[in-house]
């Protein structure tokens, strides 16, 4: 069984809630589903760059992304769509021990000991790309995609397959896509693994977009997503009571263990209502998420967006997330796995990752939008990302708190 102190840890390339992660094809497929009716109800080329800096507070994992997207019509049957995305990633993220200072152990441990979390320092560059191509036949809206990203210990290739259907005038959008993503877990760097390992993953969505009214928009959909494969994390280790700490500020620990299968259920419904006496509308949304793992999770957001004058919209945003804890997640674990004859204590899934904790977060800030010439377009945001525990045994300082700034530009030709 492979030990080890404060490695390198891959972290979350950008502040996503936790629960099941999203595949690379996965990422955008509910998003292109949405989004498919409103270029196809005023579709215009067009080329974006964005630029995001997110930085977790007190020397945590910063994440700088540049995206690239592009956006033509060919034909009236045909829209091709495309994107190429670079993060660079540096900080230090924690290596799964709680603080030496909560550590229990039949052993002294000798003084002085830290009372925050241990992390390790980490740097990394992610580069990923996608492409799709949009064919439209009357009310029948095809989306084929295909997706790649590489890391220097992690690669993902995506292939996703999007209908969509109009109905009623268009004031009603039938919508059903499937994605798929075969992953490799590379050992390069990583504390727990010495072999390549797999993983796949698979998203079924359907969903519903209806027009109640001249200035009001329902969406509804519900996506299943099973995968299977390596799905442990393998940088984050465990830390079990028996084993003999040398220093405990420097722990030594054990690979985690996740089940090879997780099966999500994921329900989202957001409305939209325009305000025309305000020039504005607001958005309201609800996510229930639920795994096989034993995370229960709700996500409530809210949005305004408010015209000023004919070319600038300010659009200030509040999301609260809260989640159970995975029925395998403690901070500190019973035995020690090096012992052969230690088995009864020691239970089949165990992970101390911070992210699988009872929890919850909130996000808010603002964006600006302003139409500065006919054809530019620039954007700004600003957005506080805070995490905190609530199960009132994981340590607060495992818990990130972030600042993140984006600015963006969209030319139209």
């Amino acid at each position: 069984m492979n030990r080890a102190g404060t490695q390198a840890l891959k972290p979350e390339p950008q502040p996503a809630e936790p629960g099941c992660q999203h595949p690379a094809a996965a990422l955008a497929l509910a998003a292109a589903l949405y989004l498919m009716q409103l270029n196809r109800a005023a579709s215009q080329d067009h080329f974006d760059y964005r630029f995001e800096n997110y930085q977790e507070d007190n020397g945590r994992m910063g994440v700088q992304t540049q995206t690239w997207l592009f956006e033509k019509t060919v034909k009236p049957w045909l829209t091709l769509r495309g994107q190429v995305v670079y993060d660079a990633i540096s900080g230090n993220t924690p290596i799964g021990s709680p603080p030496p200072s909560q550590i229990k152990s039949p052993f002294p441990l000798p003084p002085p000991l830290s009372t925050s979390v241990p992390t390790a320092f980490l740097r990394d560059n992610r580069w990923a790309g996608e492409f799709e191509a949009a064919l439209n036949y009357g009310p029948h809206h095809l989306t084929p995609q295909f997706s790649y990203s590489s890391e220097h210990d992690y690669l993902s290739y995506g292939a996703a397959l999007n209908y969509s259907l109009d109905l009623n005038e268009k004031n009603t959008s039938l919508n059903l896509g499937w994605a798929h993503d075969w992953d490799s877990i590379l050992p390069n760097g990583a504390t727990y693994i010495f072999t390549k390992q797999h993983k796949n993953t698979d998203d079924i969505l359907i969903g519903a977009s209806q027009l109640l009214g001249p200035n009001t928009v329902l969406t509804f959909d519900f996506t299943f997503r099973n995968s299977s494969g390596y799905l442990n994390d393998p940088y984050r280790g465990v830390l079990f009571d028996d084993y003999p700490q040398g220093d405990p500020n420097h722990p030594s620990l054990f690979a985690e263990r996740r089940p090879d299968y997780r099966e999500c259920y994921i329900a989202y419904a957001s409305v939209m209502q325009y305000i025309k006496a305000l020039r504005g509308s607001a958005e309201g949304s609800y996510r229930f998420y639920a795994d096989t793992f034993g995370i229960f999770a709700h996500t409530v957001g809210v949005a305004w967006h408010q015209k000023i004058g004919p070319r600038l919209v300010i659009s200030p945003l509040f999301r609260y997330y809260e989640q159970s804890a995975a029925d395998f997640y403690g901070t500190q674990f019973a035995g020690d796995p090096s012992n052969p004859y230690d088995t009864t204590r020691i239970p089949a899934y165990y992970s101390a990752d911070y992210r699988l904790s009872h929890m919850e977060t909130f996000t808010y800030g603002a964006e600006v939008s302003a139409r500065v010439l006919s054809w530019l377009t620039l954007n700004l945001g600003f957005k506080r990302y805070e995490m905190m525990g609530l199960d009132g045994v994981t340590s607060p300082s495992a818990y990130a708190h972030a600042s993140i700034l984006t600015v963006g530009s969209r030319v139209w030709f």
